[in-house]
């Protein structure tokens, strides 16, 4: 019995490792968030909102307050969680993660017309284990491999 929840739990694991980000999805449910970030406070680095540290999601705009640039995840007032990009039409740019205020995690960068530019992982802002390169059609045109401390080890061009 230990032997076949040890092998379940082992592909499991191999399973949930091998899924991509569904960005679409991602995309798609936060984008009517409505609360705006300026109405945050910064205090010795940390945003906060009604005395206290700021935990939730908010947007940020240009400093006009015409163009959504940014939907930003806050917990305990440090960036943390899910971070949207959008370019100055609106779309979406980029899909990411932070922790600790520090890009993390899976990312995914977007052509203006919605294809995939981008595919990689960082690890607390450094470029860590595969990156891919697409160009506007969705072809792949190039290939690149960092180790864990984020310097390039190869370069693959399609």
């Amino acid at each position: 019995m230990k032997y076949y929840i040890c092998i379940c739990f082992t592909v499991l694991l191999i399973a949930s490792c091998n899924q991509e980000m569904d960005y679409k999805s991602i995309i798609q449910q936060y984008e009517s968030e409505e609360f705006l970030c300026i109405s945050l406070l910064e205090i010795e680095g940390k945003s906060i909102l009604s005395g206290s540290n700021f935990t939730g999601r908010c947007l940020s705009y240009n400093k006009e307050l015409t163009k959504k640039e940014m939907l930003l995840s806050y917990k305990d007032g440090v960036q943390e969680g899910l971070v949207i990009g959008y370019y100055p039409d609106g779309k979406p740019e980029y899909v990411g993660y932070r922790n600790n205020g520090q890009i993390n995690g899976e990312f995914i960068r977007l052509h203006n017309n919605g294809e995939v530019e981008i595919k990689g992982q960082f690890n607390n802002g450094l470029y860590v284990g595969l990156f891919k390169y697409y160009d506007e059609s969705g072809k792949k045109i190039e290939q690149t491999r960092y180790n864990n401390f984020g310097v390039l080890i190869k370069t693959k061009k399609y």
